[in-house]
């Protein structure tokens, strides 16, 4: 079986656990992944959220709830770990998952890793905390210390974008993306028909697919856009939209 089908055939496990049991969680999911399972389980029966431990958490936990039962507890599906290590040395995101993955972890055990002045926030299924804090006593050559945290304690991530407000003449991926990146129309179908734009997460091919607020472009070699909102129509009927781009 591939491994898409895999991934789909554990979620409908899964979404029918939660039937019976009232709740059942996914392990971590790539972004890819969690718009995958959002998109095949567009019309079920069963509630899907998806969560990971903190607001604007990239890797995702999805949760199938069977809405009679009620809500669930996030501290049972989530722990949080702060990687703390001397003011004088320099830790980075591969550095901790790198370590991570030496102590033979698998990587969908894990969700976010969260960076600030001399420490990290690690986020991970319940069951693997006391292991991780046991066994991760270096990342690369720097010590650490490893201290379980709170849900309530991890660092809030805000997204740094540039914004930008521009007229578009419709929603269309070609359009909207054009605008973003100050691209010819040419250009972006370049782009689209060589498979290098992603919409959502997910490869996009249509240069013609309309577009909603919260859409989210991602263009292999040139960086990540979203929009983040549609406005109204000018005299010469084109639509006013508000683009946030990432690290311009």
């Amino acid at each position: 079986m591939e491994q898409k089908d895999y991934l789909i055939g554990h979620m409908e496990d899964l979404a029918d656990k939660a039937v019976k049991a009232g709740c059942a969680a996914s392990r971590f999911l790539t972004p890819a992944e969690a718009q995958r399972v959002a998109e095949y389980f567009k019309h079920r029966r069963v509630k899907l959220l998806f969560d990971g431990g903190f607001d604007n958490a990239e890797r995702v936990r999805a949760v199938f709830l069977n809405s009679e039962w009620g809500d669930y507890d996030k501290e049972n599906l989530f722990s949080a770990l702060r990687i703390e290590y001397r003011p004088q040395d320099t830790l980075g995101h591969r550095d901790v998952l790198g370590a991570l993955m030496a102590l033979g972890i698998e990587r969908d055990t894990i969700g976010d890793i969260v960076s600030e002045d001399n420490s990290a926030t690690l986020i991970c299924l319940p069951d693997m905390s006391k292991f991780i804090a046991e066994n991760l006593a270096k990342a690369g050559r720097v010590g650490v210390k490893i201290t379980e945290i709170s849900l309530d304690e991890i660092p809030k991530r805000e997204e740094e974008l540039n914004v930008k407000t521009d007229t578009v003449a419709s929603l269309r991926l070609d359009a909207v993306l054009s605008a973003a990146f100050g691209l010819s129309r040419s250009k972006t179908s370049e782009l689209i028909s060589a498979g290098r734009v992603s919409l959502d997460h997910l490869l996009c091919q249509q240069p013609a697919k309309e577009l909603t607020e919260g859409a989210l472009i991602s263009v292999r070699g040139l960086g990540r856009a979203k929009l983040l909102e549609v406005g109204g129509v000018s005299r010469k009927g084109r639509i006013f939209v508000r683009i946030g781009l990432y690290g311009r």
